[in-house]
């Protein structure tokens, strides 16, 4: 396959896509099949993306919903929010070997090459954090080369990683190609793809709505704490009073919380129907080559009912059932049938194919 030129050398042979929760955008190429979306792995979302060529030769991918968000042990004070794991600041050049293993060492035929410095992501990826308002910026970045066997042909992959420290926060992504063909030639257009995701308009609004109602919030906290100081210097019986009104309003931020934790299940359920209906219209493709190292990719696996439609599910089963009516999915380990499930009707049910 041809070297791909970046967008700003050929726009004309790129696209731009949008997440199904139109929460950013990147280029990709044109004709390729392309998937973006928000992984909700903890409290920040990961954004991760995949194209494959239409030949099936080559795949981009960027981000990895399964690496956590890191923070620092001299930073915590209390408990670190759910998902973050403590750890020291790490420079990518130490992080990326352990994780490469980790994340495709199960891939057949995996072999690991040599790993180098990422200048080029770095710089880009400090110019992204400045733009955005970090202040204390620490970036490492660095790119390792490893080959796999997918059935008779042995893809070439070239895995980028960086290491982003803001403070007590530190962060780890990584982007990559895997191609028949040399993955290094693909590198300036992966970069440039990075360089081309942003936030969209719509998620650029959100974003200024939070800030503009974390800051009320915050103005409506302080008033309340002078408020309660007055009170509290004049009787007993105001300050009962304005506990009470507190409580009101904590109840009624709870609703607001729970109203937008429901928003968003409901958005990922919507979006969760988005990806299947893609991914059964992908996965018709005469030639998908990368169906598993895409699957690895998004931790999920590919599977085949009875009419011969191609579904998504969660990856770690050894068999899975579908309920005719709902379309419900069951994964059960060891070969295990849904005799043994408390509850549950098989005659509901019917197993599907694991395809890859």
């Amino acid at each position: 396959m041809a070297e791909l030129p970046p967008p700003s050398a050929a726009p004309g042979a790129w696209e731009t896509i949008v997440d199904p929760e139109q929460a950013f955008s990147l280029a990709v190429p044109r004709g390729w099949q392309s998937r973006a979306w928000l992984a909700w792995s903890g409290p920040v979302p990961r954004e991760v993306a995949t194209a494959t060529s239409p030949d099936g030769a080559t795949a981009l991918f960027l981000g990895d919903p399964t690496i956590p968000q890191f923070i620092d042990p001299a930073a915590v004070a209390f408990a670190p929010p759910p998902g973050a794991v403590v750890r020291p600041y790490t420079p990518i050049e130490h992080f990326l070997p352990g994780y490469l293993h980790h994340r495709f060492g199960r891939l057949p035929g995996f072999t690991p090459g040599p790993m180098a410095p990422a200048p080029e992501l770095s710089r880009l990826v400090g110019q992204k954090l400045e733009r955005a308002g970090a202040a204390q910026v620490w970036v490492t970045a660095a790119r390792i080369a490893f080959s796999f066997d997918e059935g008779p042909r042995r893809p070439q992959a070239l895995l980028f990683g960086f290491s982003a420290s803001l403070g007590g926060i530190w962060f780890v992504d990584t982007v990559g190609v895997s191609t028949l063909g040399d993955p290094a030639a693909f590198a300036p257009a992966l970069l440039e793809t990075v360089a081309s995701k942003q936030a969209t308009p719509a998620m650029h609004q959100r974003q200024m709505q939070e800030r503009a109602r974390s800051a009320a919030q915050h103005r409506a906290t302080m008033q309340s704490l002078a408020t309660n100081a007055a009170i509290l210097r004049s009787n007993h019986q105001q300050n009962m009073a304005n506990l009470q009104g507190m409580a009101a309003g904590h109840q009624a931020r709870m609703a607001d919380l729970h109203a937008s934790e429901d928003a968003r299940n409901a958005a990922w359920q919507a979006q969760q129907t988005t990806q299947d209906a893609a991914h059964a219209a992908s996965l018709r493709a005469p030639d998908d080559g990368h169906r598993r190292f895409l699957n690895l990719i998004a931790e999920e696996r590919t599977v085949i009912d009875a009419e011969g439609n191609s579904h998504q599910v969660a990856d770690g089963f050894d068999r899975y059932f579908r309920r005719r009516t709902d379309g419900t999915w069951i994964g059960t380990k060891d070969q295990r049938d849904l005799r043994a499930l408390p509850g549950v009707n098989p005659d509901e049910y019917e197993e599907v194919k694991i395809r890859v």
